[in-house]
């Protein structure tokens, strides 16, 4: 099914005019879907599975975007759970996607990583809960931090088995997009 977007006079965006684009291969419900995207200035031209979208989408905040089509307007929140994996919220709905490794056709999350990984808000927002303190063991995908962004919790997950080393926020505690909330090793 394509969707055309007829272009919206005076429709502001945070993007930049510029083309990118994309090749994934997604876990979506236990079913692997290819899914390609291109990204031109304020819109995105994709196709997910059989299906292609061509989209005009504004994004007012990281993790935030908002698609035009036609008369519909769809927010999309994302936000990245570890290594390979997001969670998207439209409306309601809310899905986890796996993102797989193309080449080894396995997932790219691996216990196996080495050295220190840093595990970072996915957007600004609160320290709900700390859930681990340094020098806890940790299990690969298991929740070490949780911050509320837009009146969703999120739980900031180990991309790998190891010790917590650091933890460097609070509860209560704002944090910024991108801001290093704990250390795992």
């Amino acid at each position: 099914m394509a969707i055309d977007i007829a272009p919206l006079s005076g429709c502001r965006t945070h993007t930049q005019a510029f083309v990118s684009a994309m090749k994934y291969e997604a876990e979506i419900r236990g079913q692997q879907i290819g899914v390609e995207v291109e990204r031109r200035g304020d819109r995105v031209v994709a196709r997910v599975g059989p299906r292609d979208y061509d989209l005009e989408f504004f994004s007012p905040e990281e993790g935030v975007y908002t698609f035009f089509a036609g008369d519909q307007v769809f927010e999309a929140q994302v936000s990245r759970l570890d290594e390979a994996s997001l969670r998207v919220q439209i409306g309601s709905r809310v899905l986890t996607t796996k993102l797989i490794d193309r080449k080894h056709r396995r997932s790219n999350v691996d216990s196996s990583i080495e050295g220190q990984q840093n595990l970072v808000a996915p957007m600004p927002g609160r320290v709900v809960s700390v859930l681990l303190k340094p020098g806890d063991e940790v299990a690969a995908g298991q929740g070490v931090v949780v911050v509320e962004a837009m009146k969703m919790q999120n739980e900031i997950k180990s991309p790998k088995s190891g010790r917590v080393v650091e933890v460097r926020v609070t509860e209560g505690e704002t944090v910024k997009a991108n801001q290093v909330l704990a250390v795992v090793e």
